[in-house]
């Protein structure tokens, strides 16, 4: 699922409902608005929900197999294959 990290975006109730194994939160680094929200890093840890971040980790790639599942997630630029 993704995320911008404010303090209502993920709340435990919807959490529970849709049981997301990873979280990927959109966020520019030092922004105005604080996010992501220190309720919402805490509400993704209680579940054992894996964090991504774009203020920590750059621009977010994601590799998919041909079933969908998910084979790799990290920077970007990191995808080059040589």
């Amino acid at each position: 699922m993704h995320i911008i990290g404010s303090k209502t975006s993920s709340n435990k109730e919807f959490l529970q409902k849709v049981s997301p194994k990873i979280a990927l939160i959109g966020v520019g680094k030092n922004n105005n608005f604080g996010h992501p929200a220190d309720i919402t890093i805490d509400n993704l840890k209680s579940m054992n929900i894996k964090i991504y971040r774009t203020d920590e980790m750059g621009e977010i790639g994601i590799k998919i197999n041909k079933d969908g599942k998910i084979i790799r997630i990290q920077n970007i630029f990191q995808f080059v294959d040589r």
